[in-house]
């Protein structure tokens, strides 16, 4: 704590260049068959899909369409109208364009339909692949055709919960489904079968007809992109005690894992995951996976940055809780981006807001462009405008993905939250810019992150808000509000020193809202969210548009 202030990083960017940095390991193309755990070092050759252009009105089809599997995009009174589906829902497009209830999923999931033809998640739609021999449903998947001996179950994990009061984790667990991890059955070290677990926690895999002590079923907190290949996961780094970002990985860094025999789950088919086991490191994986499928979703199908979270139970970073995209080889893959994650006595990784917020900066750097301005930062303490840009815009990227605009977490042994809807915060007062100090003021990082959360609740869908991260006018230097990044160092007390404008462009709010102003964003609902007259005084009447 410093004057009440809480003191630990929530998130630091680094600023080293990366040039360089690239181990130089070969890694093999994946095969088209590739398919599980023998995937791990494997790499797409595949070409990056073409994201759809948005339309103007009279350019979209008369029924509207899908804009992805979550954003419905139609004409209404002579504008584009866009609306998010909701958590449990899709957007087909026949026989109208719609949001459906039942039909979000998650991909490499399949089915069988009741005409006995299969289908699988592709996207986050479900599509339809061929099958010769007929569907055979198991729970949590389809077959072509009889699969032979299967095995199915479940897969849960214990976690814990805010209390009431935000105040503490929750004294007892709770079973939740684990959905979306790689589930791989093995006859002794062959690998026979391997399927996604669906949302309820589900899968069937084929088993052998007759099993022994040998024959196994694992479950990996990985998930795999469009080729197949393992392309996020969550890993103990095989270093105890603290470290200094970016410790290289030990030798015994591996993804997490849980193992149980074939026999034992033949038994009891439920594969639970104690917390004594490390279901802190599932929790945190569920969270992985749904930054993965969000940003997919809003981004036409594509990847992101094959990422690596590190949590070791015990181990701890100089960071805190950070972002770098640091590439690195190790468990078994190359990653391009990294996650650092406490795994000290604050438990801080049952805190879904605080690992999708690191992920937030993930998709600014799988999508965007980070202002690459980072040091230390405090709750309630205005900042320089990258750093603020940057924070802000990942702690907005938690509240959309989780649908919550609160943010909690717990540091030093407390636990602390920001409310973004009501610009309220259990730790310190809320600091407001001033009109009078103009658009390259320091700020505060949570108002940033506010003015997006009510920009984005203003309409029915906040993809305009993903298409300006990626569009052009973001992802070219230098910027056109013609702010440049600083370093700076900071003390206990949250005071400034060794401050260097080092002349680099950085983008920073500004920026983001003239791409999104520039685009036919209202007006009036961006100055609703910056309040330019008594607060930050963006001009959206004057936005700088290429």
């Amino acid at each position: 704590m410093g004057r009440g202030l809480l003191a630990r990083w929530l998130t630091w960017v680094f600023v080293w260049a990366l040039v360089g940095c690239d181990s130089g390991v070969e890694l093999t193309p994946c095969a088209r068959d590739c398919v599980g755990a023998a995937c791990a070092a494997c790499v797409s050759s595949l070409p990056d899909e073409a994201l759809r252009p948005s339309l103007a009105c009279d350019q979209l089809p008369a029924q509207g369409r899908c804009l992805g599997p979550r954003v419905l995009e139609r004409c209404e009174g002579g504008a584009v109208h866009r609306e998010d589906c909701g958590e449990d829902s899709a957007c087909v497009e026949t026989p109208t364009v719609a949001c459906v209830a039942g039909l979000a999923c998650v991909d490499g999931v399949s089915r069988c339909t009741q005409a006995r033809t299969r289908e699988v998640c592709t996207n986050g739609q479900w599509s339809a692949r061929a099958c010769d021999s007929g569907c055979e449903a198991a729970p949590g998947r389809g077959f072509c055709g009889a699969p032979g001996p299967t095995l199915s179950g479940t897969v849960r994990y214990a976690r814990r919960f805010p209390d009431a009061a935000f105040r503490a984790w929750t004294s007892e667990t709770e079973l939740v489904p684990a959905r979306g991890f790689l589930i791989v059955s093995f006859q002794g070290d062959t690998l026979l079968d391997s399927q996604v677990t669906d949302e309820a926690g589900r899968y069937t895999l084929k088993v052998p007809a007759s099993s022994s002590d040998a024959d196994r079923i694992v479950v990996y907190a990985a998930g795999q992109g469009r080729d197949g290949a393992v392309a996020y996961a969550v890993a103990d780094p095989g270093l105890p005690g603290e470290q200094r970002v970016p410790a290289p990985p030990g030798e015994a860094a591996r993804i997490w894992s849980w193992t149980r025999t074939t026999r034992e789950l033949s038994r009891q088919s439920s594969f639970t995951l104690a917390e004594s086991e490390g279901s802190g490191a599932a929790a945190v994986f569920d969270v992985l996976g749904t930054a993965w499928r969000r940003m997919r979703e809003r981004y036409g199908g594509k990847d992101g940055l094959p990422v690596v979270a590190w949590l070791g139970f015990g181990t701890s970073w100089s960071c805190g809780a950070c972002f770098a995209r640091w590439p690195v080889t190790a468990a078994g893959r190359r990653w391009d981006a990294q996650v650092w994650l406490p795994g000290d006595s604050d438990a801080a990784w049952w805190s879904d807001a605080m690992v999708m917020h690191e992920l937030g900066h993930w998709v600014m750097a799988s999508r965007g462009t980070s202002p690459d301005e980072g040091g230390p930062h405090y709750v309630g303490v205005p900042t320089f405008p990258g750093q603020a840009w940057s924070e802000g815009w990942a702690t907005w990227f938690s509240a959309d993905a989780r649908r919550s605009p609160r943010y909690f977490d717990r540091q030093g042994g407390t636990m602390f939250w920001v409310d973004l809807s009501a610009r309220a915060s259990s730790v310190s007062a809320w600091p407001r810019p001033r009109p009078e100090d103009g658009l390259l003021q320091r700020v505060d990082e949570n108002e940033v992150a506010a003015i997006l959360y009510r920009t984005a609740t203003s309409t029915a869908s906040s993809q305009p808000l993903y298409d300006a991260l990626s569009s052009p006018t973001m992802n070219r230097s230098p910027w056109a509000r013609g702010y440049t990044r600083h370093t700076w160092a900071r003390d206990e007390r949250g005071v400034l020193s060794e401050v260097v404008d080092t002349g680099k462009p950085s983008p920073c709010l500004a920026d983001f809202l003239d791409a999104l102003v520039c685009t036919g964003f209202p007006r009036a609902r961006v100055d609703a969210a910056t309040e330019p007259a008594s607060f930050f005084p963006y001009p959206s009447h004057e936005p700088l548009c290429p």
